[in-house]
């Protein structure tokens, strides 16, 4: 087997942690996406519940209730940045390691190609001493 046939295998190999590395990472955005939209959505509801606070007139009792509901609302929100942040982190590291398996597939691929260059040019060699060594031989039995 020659040496690009069996630098194949490993590309392939390569290409197969690259595209696992791929699809971890577009489940990561996905998953940053979706954190965000709810952390949008969280930020929304609390605007909407305190601009409905200062619409109504409420009494100190429902007043302080309200803002009970509304500081949870807050810190569901802080969470919900964090787990943002977490996220975002995590796509960030699979970004990395999907470069990483691209840049070495592709060098691998770099490689395998070198050696293809390299298998031909020694395979031409071997052709043009054959032809070589059969026009000796005519030329040798034609002059006898």
């Amino acid at each position: 087997m020659k040496k690009s046939q069996r630098m194949q295998i490993l590309i392939d190999l390569a290409k197969r942690k690259e595209d696992a590395a791929a699809q971890q990472l577009a489940r990561d955005k996905a998953k940053v996406n979706y954190d965000e939209q709810k952390l949008n959505e969280l930020k929304e509801y609390a605007k909407q519940y305190e601009s409905e606070r200062n619409l109504l007139g409420l009494s100190a009792y429902l007043t302080t209730n309200y803002q009970h509901f509304v500081d949870r609302v807050q810190q569901a929100i802080v969470q919900q940045e964090g787990a943002v942040g977490r996220s975002e982190q995590q796509a960030e590291m699979s970004m990395r390691r999907w470069s990483q398996a691209r840049s070495k597939t592709k060098s691998m691929d770099w490689l395998k190609e070198k050696n293809v260059k390299a298998e031909l040019a020694v395979e031409a060699k071997q052709e043009q001493r054959q032809s070589d060594e059969f026009a000796m031989r005519r030329f040798l039995d034609a002059s006898r």
